[in-house]
């Protein structure tokens, strides 16, 4: 894994576990979709570049 990759694999991880507490404390069903929308658009571009 190169260094580029890795420094991205840890900005995603502290990026979900920055919006897990809300994930997990609201109560709105909509808002934790866009909670999860915003999580899942990260994760799939970090699964999908293969440039690094």
């Amino acid at each position: 894994m190169s260094t580029s990759r890795l420094i991205q694999f840890v900005a995603l991880c502290l990026l979900v576990l920055f919006f897990l507490p809300y994930v997990i404390k609201l109560q709105q069903v909509d808002l934790i979709i866009v909670l999860l929308a915003g999580i899942a658009m990260p994760v799939y571009d970090f699964i999908r570049n293969k440039d690094n």
